[in-house]
């Protein structure tokens, strides 16, 4: 303990840090909802301190997540809910993204490659673009059959969407998910079709896959405000083949990838959600909203009596500009490089909940991160 008690002065440069009241609210430096409180209190930052040899990153993280002293004491920064070690999994356990690999997941040669088609000015998204959307549809109690939320594909026979759009007052109890649609651009076309300035080029049909198997997130709660928790996986009936029209999307699964902040910076939606002209677009649509700070959107929201955390994501705020109803369960994407410098597209988030109507200005759109759920989705995979 005393060795452990001098690693901890020079990781956190005690004499230098300002005391603060005993559990005052923080934020974490990933910008989480917290209490400043003595480390030995806080689980998941201890553990940090207590592994050796302490990589730099871990280092560093808890430099900056110092806010005080108690006494000789550090205090760090703890996310909500970190009291004390649990043998179930609480809220706590998906703050922290962890990094996470699976040989059912794609590599980066594989997945998050996508050819955008040469489509100037307005919003939709070109034939090629977005490979791993996915359109989920339902059975009604009508009989009638109709596509309610989307999500993409991660590897050949699985489906991530929202956790909403497998159970709870989104989705009636009469409705059966049936079938995910892959390779869609026009949903009102058997065919698409797009001139590329020499010939005109068409994509092969759709293909629709039965589901086999829903997994909600266990602690997703669909009555619960805050909307935690809102992932879910689809597990397909067979494997569907990869080609130019669907592929793949890459997941944030190394530290590097988990690590990356994009607060101020734009991402990617897409999907056939409400328009302003319908209550549904036809056509794979895509759009650019600015990421915001989690503590900025959390006082935006607590106005709506919702409290938000360190796995969700917000992004938007723009008047118009939005994902919608129709989107939920679809991606937040990021152009990203990884460590080795290779490009692809990842999944940041995945579409959860905002303000109605969609669009709203000042009120952003809120995904669910899914970073802090990657150890969670290599769980439930299966060959």
């Amino acid at each position: 303990m005393i060795e452990l008690f001098k690693s901890t002065v020079i990781i956190f440069g005690l004499f230098s840090v300002c005391h603060i009241r005993a559990h005052d609210s923080c934020f974490t430096p990933r910008n989480e909802r917290g209490d400043c409180k003595v480390i030995i209190s806080c689980p998941s930052l201890f553990a940090l301190l207590e592994k050796r040899p302490i990589k730099s990153y871990d280092a560093d993280y808890l430099r900056r997540s110092q806010c005080g002293l108690e006494g000789t004491m550090p205090k760090v920064c703890c996310p909500l809910g970190d009291q004390k070690p649990s043998t179930s999994r609480s809220v706590v356990d998906y703050m922290e993204p962890k990094p996470s690999d699976s040989p059912l997941l794609p590599t980066t040669e594989v997945c998050g490659i996508s050819t955008q088609d040469k489509i100037y000015g307005g919003s939709e998204a070109g034939l090629k673009e977005f490979p791993w959307m996915a359109l989920l549809e339902y059975k009604r109690d009508d009989g009638k059959h109709g596509f309610h939320c989307g999500g993409v594909l991660i590897n050949k026979r699985y489906i991530l969407t929202a956790a909403h759009c497998i159970k709870g007052k989104d989705i009636p109890k009469s409705w059966t998910l049936v079938s995910v649609r892959l390779g869609e651009h026009n949903i009102d076309n058997e065919t698409d079709c797009y001139f590329n300035g020499f010939t005109l080029q068409c994509s092969p049909p759709p293909i629709n896959v039965p589901v086999e198997e829903t997994i909600a997130h266990e602690q997703y709660e669909p009555y619960d405000n805050d909307h935690y928790h809102d992932i879910g996986l689809l597990r397909l009936a067979r494997n569907v083949e990869f080609s130019v029209y669907v592929k793949p999307i890459c997941l944030p699964k190394t530290r590097f990838d988990q690590a990356k902040s994009f607060v101020g910076k734009k991402l990617t939606v897409a999907g056939w959600g409400r328009t302003e002209n319908r209550s549904e677009s036809p056509v794979k649509l895509k759009l650019d909203v600015p990421v915001r700070a989690i503590s900025e959107c959390s006082q935006i929201y607590s106005q709506a009596g919702v409290n938000l955390q360190g796995a969700q994501v917000c992004a938007g705020g723009e008047n118009g500009k939005d994902s919608c109803k129709g989107d939920s369960g679809g991606p937040l994407m990021s152009l990203n490089a990884d460590e080795n410098g290779e490009i692809n597209w990842y999944s940041i988030g995945v579409v959860a909940f905002g303000p109605s109507p969609c669009g709203m200005q000042g009120w952003p759109g809120v995904y669910t991160k899914v970073a802090n759920y990657v150890s969670w989705i290599v769980d439930k995979l299966k060959p």
